[in-house]
Parts: structure tokens; C-alpha cells; sequence
């Protein structure tokens, strides 16, 4: 049989590419001669980077670049021909600064110097993940390390970060990089949040990565500034556009500056690994995610496989299924069908997997390659 594997992480446990590596072994194990195909999904986050190297050989490189608080950190990013793998959360992430972050002098810096690193792999399309990031900085950061300058009242250079957000009174572009300005950018981003305001950047996003209320309106604000100078040295007006309030702003920036395109992540992702023709080939295929519910249908993972299946059985492998059934996909295996407490379940989880892969979903397997 030819098996095409295409999960989610389940969060809090395991990565994609972890979920992956069990599945796939324990169907060695239990199918001997089974062909499995596997492409990890991510959605711009955390292990984006991870799941384009594991599903399309993409070749990874390491630079240093600056962190969120203006230290220097080592960030990785991957090469497939023209195309880089940028995952924003490598150089601008929460977990680089964690509890200390600042989230009005975090600043996306280095992710800029990330893809200046790429473009000089001769790189001239970027797919950048922008999910778990520190910053609410509206990737002014991220740009000024590409050449743009952002300028106060007095013309000179404002702080690369959230604060110098709020005094921004005029934008340079003449000085960024050539290569950027004739670069392909895809935003993977799975977010739909406008600029500002109470569904925006700062109210929606800056409490998870410090900021207070007063620090909340501060950066609200700050995002208005911004958009007045776009608008008015840019020309582009797209901050209530779905998306723009992405990684504190990042979206907007990217989109206004870089014309970028904002794609969902898994759809990005299945596009880019070439899901449809490796889906045409399989006999089955597997995906699934920490919980199965409602909203798996809704746009995520599950939904999306589901779209392309081209009529293939699709079986769902979770941590817990709230869904009963009739949803269009041929089975759903549950590895904590006892509904243990997570606690419980964390350290046992990749033993559970495994044992449901080679379990019931192999012997379901059986009875599909029985009746082919």
C-alpha cells in the first residue's frame, strides 16, 4: 500500500514531524512492504521550518542574527531551490526571550536579516511563517534590516521595535534591498485579525507576549501612527485587511511594503510540498491533530486534507475526537480514548501514538488493501 501522512502537531506534545516519524514506524512494523509518503503540517508557527525540511528536502542553514532583545541569537532557515523557509519564530520568537520580553522594544530585526541570508543564496522566493512571535513592532524591524527607513518628526531613524512605531512620521524606501524589492513573498498566516483596534494586533496579541492595558493602548496607538505614514508615503491602505494584525503587525508591513501574499498555512504548505499529485498516488491517507472537533472542519488541517483527498479514504488519528461521526472521513482513532488528564497522558503520548498506528489504524489499512 502507498500511505501519505499529513498531520498536524499535537499541540502541547508533539511536533508534526514527530507525529510523522511514529505513525510511519509503527506501520513498518505492522504493514512490512507499505510505501508511507509523509509531509508535516505547520501553520507558520513553530516547526514551519521543521516541516519543509522533513517533507521537501529543503537544505537548512544557520546564521546569527538579532533576537527580539537586541541580543544575538543563532536562526536557521532552509533552501529548495529559488525558495527559502523562513519561520519568523527562529529570530523573533516568544520562547527566545520568554518571560522577560518587552513588548514595546522587541524588535522583528532579525528576521529581516534572515531573509537578507536567503536572498544571498540567490533565493527569489521567500515563504515566511509568522506565528509565535514576540514582537509588535508592524515588522518595522524586520524592514529596516531589508534597507527601509522609518523616520520621525525631525527625519531622523526611530527605534527598530514598538517604540519607535509610535513616533514614525515619514518612510524611506529608496534604500531597500534591490533583490527584496523583486523577491516572491507568501505569508503563511493563519489569523485574520485586522491592524488595530479591538480585534487588532496590540488588543488580540500583546497580552500573550507582556503588555499590560496601559501597554496595550500604547501599542494600539502606535499601530494608527504607522498606518498614517504608510498611507501617506506608501500609498497602500490595508490595515483593516483580514490578516494584517498578524505577528503585532507583521502582516501589514510585509503586505504594504513587499507586496506580500498572506496564505493559510496549511494550504501553503500542501501547495509548496506538492500534496495534490503525492495524494494522487496514495491508496490512504492519514491526518489528525491533539483534538478533533468542530473546528477541524473549519479550515484547519483535517478540512483541507479532506478538500484534496481526491476520493481517497482519509483516516483521522487524535488525541481526542469530539466529532461522532458522519464528517466525511473514513475512520477516527483516538489515542487517549480513556480521556485521561494531559498531565497523565504527556509523557506516555508518543507510546499511545504508536500504538494506535500499529493498532487499529493498520488493521484498518488491512481491510481497505483487501477491498482495493
Amino acid at each position: 500500500m502507498r500511505i501519505l501522512l499529513a498531520p498536524d502537531s499535537f499541540k502541547g506534545s508533539m511536533s508534526a514531524v514527530e507525529v510523522c516519524g511514529i505513525v510511519s514506524d509503527a506501520l513498518a512494523a505492522s504493514l512490512p512492504g507499505c510505501e508511507v509518503d509523509a509531509i508535516p503540517v505547520a501553520d507558520g508557527g513553530e516547526g514551519t521550518l521543521d516541516s519543509f525540511v522533513f517533507a521537501c528536502g529543503a537544505k537548512r542553514y544557520s546564521v546569527e542574527v538579532t533576537a527580539p532583545d537586541f541580543k544575538k541569537v543563532s536562526a536557521d532557515f532552509a533552501v529548495m531551490g529559488d525558495t527559502a523557509v523562513v519561520e519568523m519564530a527562529q529570530a523573533s520568537g516568544l520562547p527566545l526571550v520568554g518571560a522577560a520580553n518587552d513588548p514595546v522594544r522587541a524588535t522583528s530585526y532579525g528576521t529581516g536579516e534572515l531573509i537578507l541570508a536567503a536572498l544571498d543564496k540567490g533565493c527569489r522566493k521567500i515563504v515566511l511563517g509568522i506565528g509565535g512571535s514576540a514582537t509588535t513592532d508592524g515588522g518595522i524591524g524586520c524592514l529596516s534590516a531589508l534597507g527601509v527607513r522609518f523616520l520621525d518628526a525631525d527625519g531622523v531613524p526611530v527605534e527598530q521595535n514598538g517604540m519607535g512605531m509610535s513616533k514614525v512620521a515619514s518612510i524611506d524606501m529608496s534604500g531597500m534591498d534591490a533583490r527584496a524589492v523583486g523577491c516572491d513573498f507568501t505569508v503563511l498566516c493563519d489569523v485574520e485579525n485586522p491592524l488595530y483596534g479591538k480585534n487588532g494586533a496590540a488588543y488580540v496579541y500583546s497580552p500573550q507576549k507582556g503588555a499590560d492595558s496601559e501597554t496595550v493602548a500604547f501599542l494600539d496607538a502606535a499601530l494608527r501612527n504607522y498606518e498614517k505614514a504608510v498611507v501617506a508615503d506608501v500609498g497602500v491602505d490595508c490595515a483593516l485587511s483580514a490578516g494584517s494584525g498578524a505577528a503585532g503587525g507583521m502582516g501589514y508591513g510585509l503586505r504594504a511594503m513587499l507586496g506580500a501574499t498572506l496564505k493559510s498555512g496549511a494550504q501553503a504548505v500542501f501547495d509548496i510540498c506538492g500534496f495534490d499529485s503525492r495524494a494522487e498516488k496514495a491508496d490512504a491517507i492519514i491526518t489528525g491533530e491533539g483534538r478533533f472537533d468542530s473546528q477541524s472542519l473549519m479550515g484547519k488541517v483535517p478540512s483541507e486534507v479532506m478538500k484534496r483527498a481526491g476520493g481517497k479514504p482519509v483516516i483521522v488519528v487524535c488525541g481526542v475526537s469530539d466529532i461522532a461521526g458522519g464528517c466525511g472521513v473514513a475512520a477516527v482513532f483516538e489515542t487517549n480514548g480513556s480521556r485521561l488528564p494531559f498531565e497523565a497522558v504527556l509523557p506516555r503520548c508518543r507510546e499511545m501514538l504508536f500504538e494506535v498506528a500499529s493498532g487499529g489504524i493498520s488493521g484498518f489499512l488491512k481491510k481497505i488493501e483487501k477491498n482495493s
